[in-house]
């Protein structure tokens, strides 16, 4: 009742945090939830916990933890489902906590303009969350702050999805790939043959981590060119007199990319391209 009196998480005894290090981050969640204040002697465990260097045994002794990992993982998805989860970051780099996920981990004044681009953008794209869910692109966000291959070492340790493991692999190569070819003269309908290879988060998190142009141009490619369809279907195609078969894609591959690059708009353009460039055969 005091410490409900006082606003204060208060751990009940010091070794606490080191029989469960899952507790700190249970406690700074607490603390952000409730808008309550850590107590100064449960501060001081936490740090004396984290100093103990708990959580790099655990890391190093992962298969052998699996459940203290778990917990962790579900500690972080709960804090960043929060809606002020920036005080709990905020909270969690002042302890040094960020340091139990990896000794390297820190956060600069650019990270949070970026993760709230993504996370704007993944409103606008993915409302429903069907391709991920908020939490989720916060951590991975978190973890991209890390060098390769440490970012993937962590999420291997909290056990996260194979989804989420694949974009922190090949976020550095995929980024790379991405700004070459964006950095160049390309037509909208090779821009959008090369980005459609990558799925939605990856694409929000590399526009979040770029510079300005090449952020546009993602956007651009999100918001329009990934939503052109050709402007002839398969069933025009039976029409006018092409039997069904593997070139039909070809076909309506090339109608979609004329019409992504301005050089036809109209259906009666479209099926006047598909003579011009792919002849019907004789009856």
């Amino acid at each position: 009742m005091d410490d409900l009196h006082k606003r204060q998480i208060r751990v009940l005894h010091p070794n606490s945090f080191i029989e469960d290090p899952t507790r700190i981050f249970r406690a700074i969640r607490f603390a952000t939830r409730l808008h309550f204040a850590l107590s100064p002697q449960t501060e001081s465990y936490i740090q004396t916990a984290i100093a103990s260097g708990i959580y790099q045994q655990i890391q190093n002794n992962g298969d052998k933890a699996p459940a203290l990992q778990s917990r962790l993982r579900n500690e972080l998805k709960y804090i960043f489902k929060l809606p002020n989860w920036p005080d709990a970051l905020r909270l969690m780099s002042q302890l040094g906590a960020l340091q139990c996920l990896h000794p390297d981990l820190t956060l600069d004044r650019r990270w949070w303009p970026q993760v709230k681009l993504a996370l704007r953008w993944l409103q606008h794209f993915d409302p429903n969350e069907k391709h991920i869910a908020p939490w989720l692109m916060i951590l991975e966000l978190l973890l991209l702050t890390l060098s390769e291959p440490e970012r993937r070492n962590v999420a291997l340790n909290l056990h996260l999805g194979e989804h989420t493991q694949s974009r922190l692999s090949q976020f550095a190569i995929a980024q790379t790939q991405i700004a070459s070819i964006l950095g160049q003269s390309y037509k909208p309908s090779q821009i959008a043959t090369a980005l459609s290879t990558y799925d939605l988060p990856l694409l929000v998190e590399i526009a979040a981590l770029s510079s300005l142009p090449l952020c546009q141009k993602i956007w651009r490619y999100l918001q329009d060119w990934q939503r052109v369809k050709p402007l002839l279907t398969g069933a025009d195609l039976i029409q006018l007199g092409y039997p069904p078969g593997p070139q039909f894609k070809t076909i309506l591959d090339t109608i979609l990319a004329a019409t992504l690059d301005g050089e036809i708009h109209t259906k009666t353009e479209a099926i006047a391209r598909v003579h011009q460039t792919f002849p019907a055969p004789s009856k």
